[in-house]
């Protein structure tokens, strides 16, 4: 008996020993500061002004959030975020734009004296589903002085795997896809503002 308990005592302690070792987060990140983005734009550009990308509430978490059914959220606890979701949205969204629309000035931050539109995007959904997803959806907005545009974004992704390294790299590149989109359906209305100056 007293053998029995040992042994039980022993097993115990194995396994909260390897529970406590596992139980520290895990840090994923969309997008990181890149030193060889640091590109300089001449000053006669046309500005575009580009506000934080803005969350849902319920994405305003440091977890990454798993959408269980139909009504149920979850955060993750041990699965995080290293940085503000709205912050490596918003970079990621500044860097890709200064990339692909290079005839304009992208600035983040308060709208300036000279810029000719500010740019308001609202991400709705930026997680997994446990259908094998993930949801990407929002709105955006460009303010012009005389018009305002806008649009919406929605789609689903499949998940190659369970996980979530997987769900992070698929909405790394949702993300990518959604700002690809958007940056081609600016170019026409931005090009339109610029005559008009």
């Amino acid at each position: 008996m007293t053998i029995l308990r040992i042994l039980l005592t022993g097993l115990w302690l194995c396994v909260v020993t390897a529970c406590s070792n596992n139980t520290s987060p895990h840090y994923y990140a969309i997008a990181l500061p890149d030193a060889k983005n640091n590109t300089v734009t001449p000053n006669h550009q046309p500005v575009v002004t580009v506000s934080d990308v803005e969350l849902a509430d319920y994405l305003n978490s440091i977890g990454i959030v798993y959408q269980q059914d139909d009504v149920q959220l979850t955060t993750a606890n041990q699965h995080r975020w290293a940085e503000a979701l709205d912050k490596q949205l918003t970079r990621a969204l500044l860097q890709e734009l200064r990339q692909q629309l290079p005839a304009y000035q992208w600035q983040n931050g308060e709208v300036s004296e000279q810029h000719i539109a500010q740019l308001q995007v609202k991400v709705r959904g930026f997680h997994g589903r446990a259908d094998g997803h993930a949801v990407i959806s929002g709105e955006w907005t460009l303010t012009t002085a005389t018009q305002q545009y806008s649009g919406q974004f929605q789609q689903l992704y499949p998940l190659g795997a369970d996980g979530y390294p997987v769900l992070v790299r698929t909405l790394r590149s949702g993300w990518q896809t959604t700002i690809n989109q958007l940056a081609a359906q600016l170019k026409p209305l931005l090009a339109a503002q610029t005559q008009h100056e």
